[in-house]
């Protein structure tokens, strides 16, 4: 999007003043923080709660004891299926013929994500 406002800066034609360009600049980041904002509520809430599992266990676990405390009782299958129905159900994949595959939209949220992650330094 920076990119995109640098070419859109020196592209259209016209007056440019300083103050116009700061302040698109600041909208801009404005935007891009937002959503990072919302997306790290997102991934990084569940992250969390992964790991306030593992801490209230209050010992070492195996990856399956792990998934049982945060599922409260399951195993890993359950984990991995409770994480696919909220793929399914957001409309990020899709299943056929019992194969998975992403939708747009869920190739659009992981190219975003990679967009996110490099703008921010994070890989």
């Amino acid at each position: 999007m920076v990119v995109l406002f640098v070419i859109a800066c020196i592209a259209i034609p016209g007056q440019r003043n300083l103050d116009d360009v700061l302040g698109g600049l600041f909208l801009l980041a404005t935007a891009i923080m937002l959503c990072y904002v919302l997306f790290s509520l997102l991934a990084w809430g569940f992250t969390l709660t992964l790991l306030t599992s593992l801490v209230q266990a209050g010992r070492p676990l195996t990856s399956e004891q792990w998934a049982a405390a945060y599922m409260q009782g399951g195993d890993i299958g359950t984990f991995a299926h409770n994480r696919l129905k909220l793929l399914t159900g957001s409309g990020l994949v899709m299943t056929t013929d019992d194969k998975l595959a992403p939708t747009a939209k869920g190739l659009a949220v992981t190219y975003l994500v990679k967009l996110v992650r490099l703008s921010t330094g994070l890989g």
